[in-house]
């Protein structure tokens, strides 16, 4: 019987207090000043120690604004996933040229499947179409990096997505990715959420030994965990061969809509803490533990099978693949 070591007063038992790691968040979404600082406050307690932020292009001077620190963050900038799905290339280029001007070199796309549900478009969106050609050469002239959202969990392709006329094959949107880094080989490219193939790593590694410009995060705790826990020896074999090409990340964030759930300082602090607790039990122990929180892609329940990988893999995946990156 697997022991709930859990709680928002002892969160990580002897991780916490693990003064051996830094930890650079390649994946955190900051819509604003609210709850920023107590965001950063709770986030020393695991020692991240840099993040790049997704937002605004304006966002770094919002910010500055209301006398926020913002040294150890990289701004990312949100293209309009909108004008991805209809085409709308001058509108996304007005955005690159902002970011440029600002001295952003990171962008944020995300083409998931999730916004294509609310176009009238019959056919599914590819991310190597023609029409946006000339958004990725100005994103090439600029030399900027790529943070990407490509596809979702296979389970969302056999419930959400299943409508394969206008969504096609997972694997189809991975190819048309693949196809896109052929394409423009100088653009790197941070594919989110395990390049969204932790269900298939032998797919993943085949991507990342043909394109060299490619890199992964690890952002989306729950769906990290129940898919590389289930094989356990295989996963951390994975990461540990390509544990030069891997971004640590969490998907995590201020939240600054009114979500019910964020109105209470203590929903909010083990929200944060609690994701942060589970990956790093489970990239730096063997523990086993209850995923102290809901895994709606699994009614029945996900336990934390934690990977213990090498000192080496971690330093590079917690922070040195960042920082070179990205820094």
């Amino acid at each position: 019987m697997v022991k709930r070591i859990f709680s928002i007063s002892n969160p990580l038992v002897n991780i916490e207090n693990n003064h051996s790691y830094r930890i650079f968040d390649s994946h955190v979404h900051i819509w604003g000043h609210r709850y920023l600082n107590e965001y950063l406050e709770n986030i020393k307690k695991f020692r991240v120690e840099r993040l790049l932020a997704i937002g605004g292009w304006d966002l770094k001077r919002n910010l500055e604004s209301k006398g926020i620190v913002t040294n150890n963050i990289v701004f990312c900038n949100y293209l309009s996933s909108s004008d991805f799905f209809k085409f709308k290339v001058q509108k996304l280029q007005k955005q690159i040229d902002k970011a440029h001007t600002n001295e952003i070199r990171v962008l944020k796309m995300f083409v998931g499947p999730m916004f294509q549900r609310f176009t009238r478009d019959k056919n599914p969106f590819k991310i190597n179409d023609q029409r946006l050609e000339p958004v990725y050469s100005l994103i090439e002239d600029y030399d900027m990096t790529v943070l990407v959202h490509v596809a979702d969990p296979d389970i969302s392709y056999l419930k959400k997505y299943a409508n394969t006329q206008k969504y096609g094959l997972k694997e189809d949107r991975i190819n048309d990715f693949s196809n896109l880094l052929e394409r423009f080989p100088k653009i790197p490219f941070v594919s989110a959420h395990l390049g969204c193939l932790p269900e298939n790593l032998t797919r993943l590694g085949e991507l990342l030994d043909n394109h060299p410009q490619l890199f992964v995060d690890t952002a989306s705790t729950r769906w990290m965990i129940r898919e590389l826990g289930r094989d356990v020896k295989q996963s951390k074999n994975w990461f540990e061969k390509y544990q030069e090409r891997i971004l640590f990340g969490s998907d995590l964030g201020n939240f600054e809509f009114n979500l019910k759930f964020f109105l209470s300082k203590h929903r909010r602090e083990y929200y944060w803490r609690s994701r942060y607790w589970s990956q790093r039990l489970f990239w730096e122990t063997s523990h086993q533990a209850p995923l102290p929180f809901k895994d709606k892609d699994n009614p029945e329940g996900t336990t934390i099978n934690g990977l213990n990988l090498s000192k080496s893999t971690l330093e590079k995946m917690y922070y040195k693949n960042a920082k070179e990156l990205l820094w």
